[in-house]
């Protein structure tokens, strides 16, 4: 999948979840960082294709790194609140964002919504962080091994228990590259934003109707 597709999976997964309501939006954006935390791995493109082509999708696609992965993401999280500084620094610079923060601060509201306040005083929130982006991540291995090969490109197998075992799974069902999965889930986040009282089966129905494309594309019955 491409990384688009992989942040709304993670946070299509989230909003099923109820994750938002329960602790409040910044899960929601961990939910999507962490779906792409196994493609760290492709950064040596950037410096050489050799090691790209030989430790893409193994790398970082392997149960041990998305271990470290998310108890790396859920310790920094928590340690530094960086998804509330770095939304609270793009805020800055949206006029809609500027002029809600003058109005509240003229009101003599909190600044922090009720549902953050929630989250971040809650117990437990560590444990809460790493369970959802070694979810997320998990997620992105089966992705990844459906969406695979096409347009002259060869499949591209996952080796999750990377380095211990060299063992490789593919089973592609549609292309890399295939519309489909883009169109369904761009489509679903419209829709959860104009019904904000049914996210949660806004998702799920995305989440299936994502699941029913790929085996109808893929002939699987």
């Amino acid at each position: 999948m491409t990384t688009p597709e992989h942040t709304l999976v993670g946070i299509h997964l989230a909003l099923a979840c109820r994750l938002h309501s329960r602790y409040g939006w910044p899960l929601l954006v961990g939910a999507g960082v962490a779906s792409n935390l196994p493609d760290w791995d492709g950064l040596p493109m950037l410096l050489d294709m050799q090691r790209y082509e030989s430790g893409h999708r193994v790398w970082g696609h392997n149960v041990f790194s998305i271990l470290i992965g998310s108890a790396v993401l859920a310790w920094t999280q928590c340690r530094w609140r960086w998804i509330e500084r770095c939304s609270a620094s793009v805020a800055r610079w949206l006029p809609s964002a500027r002029i809600k923060t003058e109005r509240v601060a003229s009101e003599g509201a909190e600044a922090t919504p009720p549902q953050v306040a929630k989250f971040v005083n809650g117990p437990g929130q560590w444990q809460i962080w790493f369970v959802m982006a070694l979810i997320a991540q998990l997620v992105h291995l089966p992705c990844d091994m459906v969406v695979s090969g096409g347009q002259g490109l060869t499949d591209w197998p996952i080796q999750p228990f990377w380095p211990i075992s060299t063992t490789s799974w593919v089973y592609p069902l549609i292309p890399w590259g295939d519309v489909g999965p883009t169109v369904f889930l761009m489509l679903g986040c419209i829709i959860a934003a104009q019904q904000p009282r049914r996210t949660t089966l806004v998702s799920s129905c995305t989440l299936a109707g994502l699941i029913i494309y790929l085996a109808a594309r893929g002939n699987v019955w």
